[in-house]
């Protein structure tokens, strides 16, 4: 394997890793600071039940697109023109 592709493969790896941790350490925090944070309101609803209901799946959505974004200029630096 080239130089190239081994760096694009771990970039692509790394991405993905931190992705993955910061959306599973902010569900795991939104979770369990769920029901202190039920004392406040969010809409009318309590906060830690509007993120779990809601906001997480929000978020999840939001780093999504911005992953797929990221992920495009990784693919791009190293050349549509070449095969992955």
């Amino acid at each position: 394997m080239s130089e190239a592709r081994d760096r694009h493969q771990w970039q692509t790896l790394i991405l993905a890793a931190a992705v993955l941790a910061g959306v599973l350490g902010t569900v795991i925090l939104a979770v369990t600071t769920a029901a202190g944070l039920n004392a406040y309101r969010a809409l009318r609803f309590p906060l830690g039940f509007y993120l779990a209901a809601q906001g997480l799946l929000i978020a999840i959505v939001a780093v999504s697109f911005w992953f797929t974004n990221r992920q495009d200029k990784i693919d791009e630096e190293r050349g549509a023109s070449e095969g992955l």
